[in-house]
């Protein structure tokens, strides 16, 4: 009877110690998986950046998971809206590429790209940014389960300078020029597991200048109720704005 209780209780500690190991070592590979597809995530966003605004082209993100998995959600903000001095110029439903942790996974809020340690949330909200700032946001969040997402929902807004416009032959008036750029994201073909090549392809560019006889131009950004508005200054010698609305529009897929 001896020989049988301490038997159990030996097979029994083994089973724990068995059991908590493979927890452990469980927990550290998803961790170490999750961590490198956040790093190739944020990679993404600056190639989707740079093949929408920069060099053209196409891009190439190979992700490689086992415990972790890649959804393409649609529309998750809603519908972005974009107006000039009053007047619609841009309507969009930006998606989003998730990445999902393992279960063993369990961050906390915090933005990605672009880092800010404080106000992140702030940041976050943000529809509108300046020359040099990111238009495209990676931030990881917990529902549930571990997320990592990377969405464009941005507008870039500049001011290019004072150009010379030829109202009639011969007679040339200063305009105030501006630029509002967008990243227009859309989803080819997607699919597969195990080692994902997360493509990014541009594929055009659209280009529509709107006329306003005012120095100033006022941009507003609606996107599901949330609302941010900014007014450009031009220089007090022009007769009028142009406003060139730039949108890039690129097609991610998983081939």
């Amino acid at each position: 009877m001896t020989t049988v209780i301490l038997t159990s209780i030996l097979l029994t500690t083994i089973g724990v110690v068995v059991f908590y190991a493979t927890s452990l070592i469980d927990a550290h590979r998803q961790s170490m998986e999750y961590e490198a597809g956040k790093n190739l995530m944020v990679y993404a966003a600056m190639a989707l950046e740079q093949v929408a605004l920069g060099t053209g082209g196409a891009r190439e993100v190979r992700f490689t998971l086992s415990t972790a998995g890649l959804n393409f959600v649609d529309s998750p903000l809603g519908k972005l809206e974009v107006y000039i001095n009053g007047q619609k110029v841009l309507e969009h439903r930006p998606p989003a590429v998730v990445l999902k942790g393992g279960p063993l996974v369990t961050p906390v809020f915090r933005l990605l790209r672009p880092e800010a340690e404080v106000n992140s949330e702030a940041e976050l909200r943000r529809l509108i940014v300046e020359a040099g700032e990111p238009m495209v946001i990676v931030y990881e969040s917990f529902n549930r389960e571990a997320l990592v997402t990377m969405i464009a929902p941005r507008v870039r807004v500049n001011y290019l300078g004072v150009f010379r416009v030829a109202r009639k032959p011969g007679v040339f008036v200063p305009y105030n020029f501006f630029e509002v750029s967008y990243i227009n994201v859309t989803f080819g073909r997607l699919g597969g597991s195990g080692h994902i090549p997360l493509v990014m392809r541009n594929v055009g560019v659209r280009v529509v200048e709107y006329l306003f006889q005012t120095k100033s131009i006022e941009v507003r950004c609606v996107l599901d109720g949330q609302e941010e508005t900014i007014t450009l200054e031009g220089s007090s010698g022009a007769e009028g704005s142009v406003v060139v609305v730039r949108v890039a529009d690129v097609i991610v897929s998983t081939g």
